[in-house]
């Protein structure tokens, strides 16, 4: 590969961008919606949860995608029509969430649709993206390459979540559908402009031979699948990453349901403090760039022991969650609290404890029944 065909830098921040489009679709499908299902509407929580998993689990086709962007020689297509695919599924859930309303049966069907689009768009757009990066980038710039496009992907969670959290309120579906078509429509339009352009051909790109003498384009599926399995720190690396993103993609799931439930916290609200916690992330990783990147961060501490001291940091902070739901809730019981209430809330102490109190109902005392 000639210094012509590889991607610059600038190359590179462009298809950061469009990894930041994916992430701002995602983020408010898997987090907003899901709020709105559990809090707004009183669904069941395992049904949000089973349209969650129902996206991730569409992705398990993820390698059969990419090797289909390989077969085809070119992944622009499949990135754009990957993100088509994922904007329409984002509006949709939005759409099937205010249809749950009125129409339940309807409205879950169309959610189901919607989030295996999401599960095909990602899994079709990520893929093929990262898959462009690896074949046009120089082996030296692959790995701050894909830095820079995960630390975009991070930086757009926070972006959208504080943004939309913002045009949320005062809340109402109609308000839900407009704020995610208007994310969705620009993600699309981000990502058609940033890929123009970058993709070479396939008559330009060398085919790469495998060790079986083979090119890369003439591998079968189920062979390229089971030789990267058959490496055992690969796979162990697989189930660590399985075992550590099964844990993120929970408390994702559980935070913004968590906020509205036991604070009251309006959807906007919520998915404001979604993009505290992305904050979060993104602070861990420009840390570990930073200090883990230098000659003396790396003596002090290893990337196995940044990555063990995250993990447990994590559990940390998701224990501070129950301290929280403990000494912070409503003394009613947080059930059947209500989602938003638009009387404003004040702390008052208890044993122990802050806890934060509902101002009484006008016309109620302690003597009334209904009002205890």
């Amino acid at each position: 590969m000639t210094s012509r065909d590889q991607l610059s830098w600038f190359q590179i921040v462009r298809l950061g961008l469009v990894q930041s489009a994916l992430g701002a679709v995602v983020v408010l499908t898997t987090s907003t919606i899901n709020r709105v299902m559990v809090v707004e509407l009183a669904v069941a929580a395992t049904i949000p949860g089973a349209l969650v998993a129902l996206h991730y689990a569409v992705q398990i086709l993820r390698p059969r995608l990419g090797h289909g962007s390989d077969s085809g020689g070119r992944r622009t297509p499949w990135i754009i029509g990957g993100m088509a695919v994922l904007a329409l599924g984002g509006v949709g859930s939005a759409a099937a969430t205010a249809l749950m309303a009125s129409h339940l049966y309807a409205g879950l069907t169309l959610a189901v649709l919607a989030f295996i689009a999401v599960g095909i768009g990602v899994g079709a757009a990520g893929t093929s993206l990262l898959t462009l990066l690896a074949v046009q980038v120089a082996p030296e710039r692959r790995a701050p390459a894909a830095t820079i496009l995960w630390t975009m992907m991070i930086a757009s969670f926070v972006l959208t979540t504080v943004t939309a959290g913002h045009f949320l309120d005062p809340f109402s579906l109609p308000r839900l559908i407009s704020v995610t078509a208007s994310v969705a429509s620009l993600a699309f339009v981000v990502t058609v402009i940033a890929l123009a352009g970058i993709e070479r051909s396939p008559a330009q790109r060398p085919a790469i031979p495998n060790v079986a003498g083979t090119t890369q384009n003439q591998v079968r599926f189920s062979a390229a699948l089971a030789t990267i399995w058959s490496e055992e720190r690969t796979r162990r690396f697989t189930i660590f990453v399985f075992a550590s993103m099964l844990a993120y993609s929970a408390q994702d799931l559980i935070l913004e349901p968590f906020a509205g439930k036991v604070f009251g916290m309006t959807p906007g609200a919520s998915t404001q403090l979604t993009g505290v916690q992305h904050g979060g992330v993104l602070g861990g990783m420009l840390l570990v760039a930073l200090v883990g990147g230098s000659a003396r961060g790396r003596r002090l501490i290893s990337l196995r022991g940044w990555t063990l001291g995250g993990c447990h940091a994590s559990a940390a902070a998701s224990a501070a969650k129950v301290c929280a739901w403990a000494c912070g809730a409503p003394r009613r019981r947080w059930p059947s609290a209500p989602a938003a209430s638009s009387a404003p809330w004040r702390w008052t102490s208890a044993p122990g404890c802050s806890v934060r109190r509902a101002p009484p109902t006008p016309g109620c005392s302690r003597s009334t029944p209904a009002c205890s």
